[in-house]
């Protein structure tokens, strides 16, 4: 909660100060006595008390007001009023539990959006959609949780080649037998669309140059490496960047780092866009609508 004030003319400054400081002796008092409980009651407390400390200025200043003060309120996206030991309120990055998700843009929000959005590039009805996704969502579990996360384009693409997908998923097993596919793709849907002999040799040239470490099981806590082009291109060039002769030194470098893979990415390689590679993106802006990949 914070407060938005306006004023059209100012109360003496006595009398904001006597005011002011009348709230502050009270809710000082307020916190001495809250400091007794325990590490969990001390934080409730000085939660509470933050909500006190905002209604008694207001109140505050209501009591000035007399016409000349127009006092507001406007709620926040935090849960509750947290500060850290220096008083800071606390960021999104440090709790973001404490974040209120976005009114309408809950689990069941993204899912609406989506269904229209799909319903509306593959030319079908809702329903028709809502059964697809459905299936698909059997497929893949770990897809459901993140519609709106993951890029509409590929959601497109999965639920028009539904019966592809089971395909797909049984590919990639055998090409990565011991990954956790679940998650992988989940947060790849776009490996369900690839060409099946693209990612078998993706896999043989990871498994070529660095034959000691478990692809399988690396792919699928670091996804984001998917985002790699040509493995055994970066591969080579990190080598290079990092002085590295042998295979020992190079197990060491990419078993401790395997994002280490997305340092050498370069201009094309570097950005995912929504409709595809920024190569796609050009020839699309350039009027070519057939570009490889779509």
């Amino acid at each position: 909660m914070a407060l938005v004030v306006r004023t059209t003319a100012s109360p003496s400054a006595s009398t904001m100060t006597r005011a002011l400081t009348t709230t502050t002796t009270t809710t000082a008092r307020r916190a001495r006595a809250r400091w007794c409980g325990s590490g969990r009651e001390r934080a409730t407390a000085r939660a509470t008390e933050g909500e006190r400390v905002t209604e008694d200025a207001i109140g505050a200043l209501r009591e000035l007001a007399d016409g000349t003060w127009n006092v507001g309120t406007y709620k926040s996206k935090r849960k509750a009023h947290l500060v850290n030991e220096l008083g800071d309120i606390v960021g999104e990055e440090e709790a973001s539990e404490n974040i209120s998700e976005q009114p309408g843009w809950d689990d069941a929000g993204k899912m609406r959006f989506c269904v229209m959005t799909v319903s509306d590039e593959l030319g079908i009805d809702e329903d028709e959609v809502g059964k697809r996704l459905a299936q698909l969502f059997t497929l893949v579990p770990g897809l459901e949780g993140r519609m709106g996360d993951i890029r509409i384009a590929d959601v497109t693409r999965l639920a028009a080649r539904v019966p592809d997908v089971a395909l797909a998923m049984i590919r990639l097993k055998d090409i990565l037998p011991e990954a956790n596919l679940e998650r992988m793709v989940a947060a790849r849907p776009s490996l369900l669309l690839a060409d099946a002999d693209e990612l078998q040799k993706k896999i043989s040239d990871l498994r070529a140059c660095a034959p000691r470490l478990r692809w399988d099981k690396i792919l699928s806590d670091f996804p984001e490496l998917w985002d790699v082009r040509d493995f055994r291109e970066n591969i080579e060039a990190l080598k290079e960047k990092l002085s590295v002769t042998d295979d020992e030194t190079l197990t060491k470098v990419l078993g401790g780092q395997p994002g280490l893979l997305l340092s050498v990415q370069s201009r094309h390689d570097m950005i995912l866009y929504d409709n595809g590679t920024l190569r796609q993106v050009e020839a699309s802006m350039s009027g070519d609508l057939t570009s490889d990949g779509w």
